[in-house]
């Protein structure tokens, strides 16, 4: 998973996408005060891929939840999904029974309702992008939380404090910091072990929720980082001081923002490399 980067205030965001789409806060306002007068969310085409870009580029173009990398503002607009962390239409039960790989936990995932969390449905620190595997495949409808869903109105800071979500969001500069709940053991997400109990609840729902240790491709993407990684970090113990320079480029290009699965080889950077 990656922060929004650089992790903005709602101020700062809200000018971003008045930049990029003056009228947008005008019809997003309209559009959310038909839904509180009606109570639910409701509407034949939306707005909220208007501002997909302004997300595309905090991101560097990366899904929010599994760091793969996808197309880019002129090409990638459709690899890219406008993600609402809370289900603005209804929200199902989590986990389901269809679901595979199955899991199962000892503790409440919240209840599922009919309306979901309409008045959120251009809340604008609501959104992120993300691929379709983690959106359109996982996401979608649910909302796993810790305790009882909040009150219809409430904003996101109330509902964070009384619903205790327990899907990790990056964004904002309030918002979860994917290191501080997750590990990497190889290409494995693991829970930290120096966390809370609900800080573990919530690394472990998310990793189940997203399926990060099942999908083949994000498997694959880590290892390539890894073995990538690996190379530039024996460049760096060459004599000649060129290849040095060279391998220290590498490896500050694997361990940015911008590269996927950074999360990971950000990680294995910190534990120097030893040949087998």
């Amino acid at each position: 998973m990656i922060r929004h980067h650089p992790p903005l205030t709602r101020a700062q965001l809200a000018d971003r996408i008045r930049t990029h789409d003056a009228g947008w806060h005008a019809r997003a306002a309209d559009r959310t005060s038909g839904f509180i007068v009606a109570g639910r969310f409701a509407e034949d085409s939306s707005i909220w891929s208007d501002v997909k870009v302004v997300y595309m580029a905090l991101q560097y173009n990366k899904c929010i939840y599994c760091e793969r990398v996808l197309g880019a503002e002129l090409t990638g607009k459709s690899e890219h999904d406008v993600e609402h962390f809370r289900p603005k239409g209804r929200v199902m039960t989590w986990p389901y029974a269809a679901r595979k790989p199955k899991v199962s936990y000892t503790f409440s995932t919240g209840t599922p309702n009919s309306i979901g969390y309409y008045w959120l449905a251009y809340d604008i620190e609501n959104y992120a992008c993300s691929c379709k595997g983690c959106n359109s495949d996982r996401k979608r409808d649910y909302f796993p939380i810790l305790g009882a869903r909040g009150a219809a109105t409430d904003n996101i800071a109330a509902l964070n404090q009384s619903e205790i979500p327990l899907l990790l969001f990056p964004c904002g500069v309030d918002g979860d910091d994917p290191a501080a709940f997750i590990t990497f053991t190889g290409v494995i997400a693991q829970v930290r072990s120096d966390v809370d109990a609900t800080a573990k609840l919530r690394a472990q729902v998310t990793i189940d929720f997203f399926s990060l240790n099942d999908r083949e491709e994000l498997l694959a993407d880590r290892a390539r980082v890894i073995r990538e990684l690996a190379k530039a970090m024996e460049l760096m113990n060459h004599s000649d001081p060129a290849w040095q320079a060279r391998g220290q480029r590498d490896l500050d290009q694997i361990t940015s923002d911008a590269s996927p699965q950074a999360a990971c080889a950000r990680l294995r950077r910190a534990r120097p490399y030893r040949r087998q």
